[in-house]
């Protein structure tokens, strides 16, 4: 489908009142992980849905399935919910420039099959952003803080135009264990509100929890590090898992629940700036968005691709 139907259809949609019994869903987390701010929305008596492909393979934003059942949960999402995107960082951080050639200067990176399948998956992003930020949910996006995903193009002017805000702090201080400085932008009342420094006995606990996880076997989501001793041989040290290690606290995931409004409403289309302050000219919504290399643009049933496995 072009692109541009696509975001006329969402635009549409989202003009379309739903029955209160539809608006079921208080928040919508995608790539939950281990859903512990799922957890903690649930327990706090929110209602909402977590994806991960961990919990299923239809819950790939690759996948034409996926896409649609993240735009359903979406659509039943009351105004004034949350809807919670933590997209796979590995090509965008910096550990894996070299092999990407995402930067600050060229967040776009590579053609290759791993750089453009996240690109893609990162503008189906965009898509179901755009349509919850019309309908009146607050949205949120986390990477780390070495991430280049929001200096891309498309994502920089989105989160212009729904007039966001960026917050970052140490995900230790939140009692995390590691430091894993962390960068959100979101439309989410008092997000200034996460933003903790990290004194030196937390960055102690950090290092003491850390030490604690299980040593992961060698594969998906381990650091190998290859030395050479004194006698000449060569050794593979293990480090923790990664996936281990940055799981969201408690204590953060709490935080984010006691932000969610109870109620909320959808802006009109009078209170909806879709303008962007370009260099030389003012774009448009939809032009703003299309502005980057087609091949990101594809909206296609991609099969399922392991993005840390490139």
């Amino acid at each position: 489908m072009d692109p541009k139907r696509l975001l006329v259809i969402l635009t549409l949609l989202s003009q379309i009142e739903l029955p209160p019994s539809h608006e079921a869903n208080d928040f919508v987390e995608v790539c939950s992980g281990q859903g512990e701010l799922s957890r903690a929305l649930w327990r706090s008596g929110r209602q909402g849905k977590a994806f991960d492909v961990v919990y299923s393979k239809n819950h790939n934003l690759l996948r034409t399935v996926g896409f649609l059942s993240v735009l359903a949960a979406v659509r039943n999402t009351r105004a004034g919910g949350l809807l919670f995107f933590a997209p796979p960082c590995s090509t965008w951080v910096f550990l894996s420039s070299p092999s990407t050639g995402r930067t600050w200067l060229d967040p776009e990176g590579y053609p290759t099959k791993c750089v453009l399948l996240a690109n893609i998956f990162v503008m189906r992003m965009l898509y179901i952003l755009f349509y919850a930020w019309r309908r009146g949910i607050h949205i949120m996006v986390e990477q780390p803080i070495s991430s280049v995903l929001f200096d891309w193009a498309p994502v920089k002017k989105f989160l212009i135009l729904c007039n966001s805000r960026k917050v970052t702090f140490p995900m230790g201080s939140w009692g995390a264990p590691s430091m894993k400085y962390t960068t959100i932008w979101g439309t989410l009342p008092g997000i200034s509100s996460l933003r903790r420094p990290l004194d030196l006995k937390q960055l102690k606990r950090a290092l003491v929890l850390f030490n604690k996880l299980p040593s992961a076997s060698p594969g998906r989501n381990t650091l190998v590090k290859k030395t050479v001793d004194k006698a000449g041989k060569k050794r593979v040290g293990i480090k923790k898992a990664l996936e281990q290690s940055a799981v969201y606290p408690r204590d953060f995931a709490w935080a984010i629940a006691g932000l969610l409004p109870v109620t909320g409403k959808r802006p009109s289309n009078d209170e909806i700036d879709v303008s962007y302050q370009g260099t030389g000219s003012d774009l448009g919504l939809m032009e703003s968005l299309m502005d980057q290399p087609k091949q990101s643009l594809v909206i296609a049933n991609v099969k399922r691709f392991q993005f840390s496995r490139c």
